[in-house]
């Protein structure tokens, strides 16, 4: 099983790099659309309780075109209104954690989330790619730490459960940890390369924003999993489960980064 996660995870990481950095803006937002909208909203309409597969592949359908039609209508002064609103619902959406058991058989509460999460990811990678893959690499790269440092200092310290009810296995420890490490990975950035799109003190706010709504997405789609009984959202990645299963936490913190990128970043 360790093996295939790591065949897998490496499978990954050079489709991921490879389009990042090798396809031009528009395939990007297309490879991205594709995936996201297309693969794991098929997984989405599966987690929100669609109780057959052609109506998850037509719930992906409809995610696909909303897509078109963002990408048809948005010009440069909406993205930063359209990442606000996906800010703001996703702050609303994090309070569902406080309520397990609300919205069990609220289908189409679900479907709307979900489709709130995909779009929003996929506006926010479309975006940065576009001025940088170096943008994506460093989202990327702060998100990993904070599962890095959370998987670390929960294994070393244990201790009190951080969501009981959603997902036993995370402890207020690893999620310290966690914030810890996004903190100074991203002002170790910062101070590390002089073009870094945010100064320190900035970037380590914004690493602390990151590892705290990471934290909330993988949660928020585990009591998604739960409510439905599901233990992955599909088998898609080996090892790993489905998309959604490795884009939880990342997914939540792209419309965070993607749009003090366009308040702040340098």
């Amino acid at each position: 099983m360790l093996k295939t996660r790591f065949l897998t995870a490496v499978a990954m990481a050079a489709v991921g790099l490879g389009l990042l950095f090798f396809l031009p803006p528009a395939a990007f937002s297309i490879a991205a659309g594709v995936l996201l909208l297309g693969v794991a909203g098929r997984e989405a309409g599966r987690l929100a309780g669609l109780p057959e597969p052609i109506q998850w592949l037509a719930f992906a359908g409809c995610l696909l075109l909303v897509a078109l039609v963002l990408h048809l209508l948005l010009n440069s002064a909406l993205p930063g209104l359209a990442l606000s609103l996906a800010v703001l619902a996703w702050l609303v959406m994090l309070l569902w954690l406080g309520q397990p058991n609300f919205g069990r058989h609220l289908r189409g509460l679900k479907l709307v989330a979900l489709a709130v999460i995909l779009l929003s990811a996929w506006l926010s990678l479309s975006l940065l790619q576009a001025q940088s893959p170096w943008l994506v690499l460093l989202v990327v790269g702060i998100i990993a730490a904070a599962d890095i440092g959370a998987y670390f200092s929960g294994r070393a310290i244990g201790g009190a459960r951080l969501a009981p009810r959603i997902s036993p296995g995370k402890t207020r420890a690893g999620a310290l940890g966690g914030l810890l490490a996004a903190t100074l990975v991203s002002a170790g950035t910062a101070l590390a390369f002089p073009g870094a799109p945010f100064a320190p003190g900035p970037a380590a706010a914004i690493g602390l924003v990151l590892a705290a709504v990471s934290i909330g997405g993988d949660l928020l789609i585990s009591l998604f999993k739960r409510q439905q009984g599901l233990k992955d959202s599909s088998s898609l990645l080996p090892g790993h489960g489905g998309l959604l299963d490795r884009f939880d936490s990342l997914g939540a913190a792209l419309p965070f980064f993607a749009l003090a990128w366009l308040w702040w970043g340098q």
